[in-house]
């Protein structure tokens, strides 16, 4: 019996060394297997026979998937430049497998621009950044074409800013106008006159010469007849602009008078000319030569002290804390009491888009200017404009392109001029002489 019990140990230890050499023997077995498989799929690749290598590769993957291999299968598809069979492999092999690896999506940016699909490189581009699947490369691969651009749609005379509110914006062709999606659709079609930007409403005049303001779907919302002028004419409002807060603004024929929405009334007016009142700032004059700056409640911020005052492409005197004037026939940037930000008088100027930077002439060459007064010279440019949605439109050579805040020239200067961008990425530029076309960055429209 002693014999017996002090066998059993002995022979568990012989069976479990038996079975580890066997676990160890099979496993040796099955990575020489898939070496094999991986070297005669590497052969047939370098001899051309891709079918059998590719078959080779995928006996390969079945014993031991790896991110490295998948991304080796899909260089394939690359060097033969068979870029739909990249693009399946990507989608339905690799990122499927590794919806997590960057490396898959380094091969699905490398695979669309190989193909020069630059919107499927920034869509994939996206999906990695939600996926939190970042790397240095990829954001080395989508440098270059991260200001890659289609034109939308066009053929355009005149064009309008694109409205923050609804990104419509107001196109003519001939002698009428109607409105525009960023994408490129029509959204009303009716012809009118005129037609301003859009705020919640937007003012027109139809073709027969009535104004009013209109919505979203191109329905009437209030009439000329809806506003009571309550001061010393009682003529037929002509002209409408956009409203912005609780104040219309409207022309009579002889002068412009502001309007309370809730009432329709006339609340004050009688000016030569006014601008709109945003930011709790506005502009009119009495005589069309001295300007002075108000409140919402028609106050005098100023006197009339102004030769002019400048407005951006929405028509808007102040959109951030500072404005520009125009006094003893140069340019100074104020605040909104009428105190100078700076000491700098400007030859030319244009208005802020937004609170970034814009484009002064100082001393006969373009820079650039913030609200705060602070300046910085850009490059360059026979003109340049305003930075929106960070990109600046600047001449070159005749021609318009745009930069970024560093200075970059990032989209050519091949355009005969160029707007603003919007926060969608879309900006009207000419690449002809005479007409308009909407410029879409493939960034923002990746769907």
């Amino acid at each position: 019996m002693k014999k017996i019990r002090i066998g059993v140990p002995v022979l568990l230890i012989l069976l479990l060394a038996g079975s580890v050499y066997y676990m160890v023997d099979s496993r040796m077995r099955i990575i020489d297997d898939y070496n094999k498989k991986l070297l005669k799929a590497r052969e047939a690749v370098q001899n051309g026979v891709l079918t059998d290598g590719l078959a080779l590769y995928a006996e390969a993957l079945s014993i031991y998937p790896s991110v490295e291999i998948y991304t080796e299968v899909g260089n394939v598809y690359l060097d033969s430049d068979d870029f739909q069979g990249a693009h399946m492999w990507y989608e339905r092999e690799f990122v499927d497998r590794y919806p997590d690896a960057p490396q898959a999506y380094e091969y699905g940016i490398r695979v669309s621009l190989a193909a020069e699909d630059y919107r499927e490189a920034h869509a994939i581009y996206d999906v990695c950044s939600k996926r939190e699947a970042m790397s240095e490369n990829i954001q080395k691969l989508i440098q270059p074409v991260w200001y890659t651009y289609e034109l939308l749609y066009g053929n355009y005379d005149e064009v309008g800013a694109f409205s923050s509110h609804n990104g419509f914006a107001a196109v003519r062709n001939g002698e009428r106008w109607s409105y525009v999606n960023q994408d490129g659709e029509s959204e009303i079609s009716d012809d009118y006159q005129s037609a301003d930007v859009f705020g919640e409403y937007a003012a027109v005049v139809d073709s027969t010469g009535a104004a009013y303001y209109i919505d979203e779907s191109g329905n009437t919302k209030f009439t000329a007849s809806q506003f009571a002028d309550t001061g010393e004419s009682n003529e037929q409002i002509q002209l409408f602009r956009p409203i912005v807060g609780e104040l219309a603004l409207a022309y009579n024929g002889r002068t412009w008078s502001y309007y309370q929405m809730e009432t329709y009334k006339r609340t004050f007016g009688g000016f030569a000319d006014a601008t709109v009142i945003a930011n709790g700032i506005g502009a009119v004059t009495k005589d069309g030569t001295a300007w002075a700056l108000i409140d919402t409640k028609g106050q005098e911020i100023t006197g009339y002290d102004y030769e002019q005052v400048v407005t951006n492409s929405r028509g808007i005197l102040c959109c951030t804390d500072a404005l520009f004037v125009m006094q003893n026939g140069k340019f100074w940037l104020i605040d909104t009491k009428g105190n100078k930000r700076n000491q700098n008088a400007y030859d030319a100027v244009y208005a802020f888009e937004e609170n970034s930077w814009t484009a002064v002439k100082k001393n006969g060459k373009w820079i650039f200017v913030n609200s705060l007064g602070e300046e910085k010279e850009l490059g360059v440019f026979e003109e340049a404009k305003s930075f929106s949605n960070g990109l600046a439109a600047v001449q070159k050579d005749g021609m318009w392109g745009y930069i970024d805040l560093e200075g970059n020239l990032v989209i050519d200067c091949i355009f005969y001029d160029a707007g603003s961008f919007n926060n969608k990425g879309v900006a009207f530029v000419k690449p002809t002489e005479t007409e308009w076309n909407a410029l879409s960055l493939y960034r923002y429209h990746t769907d």
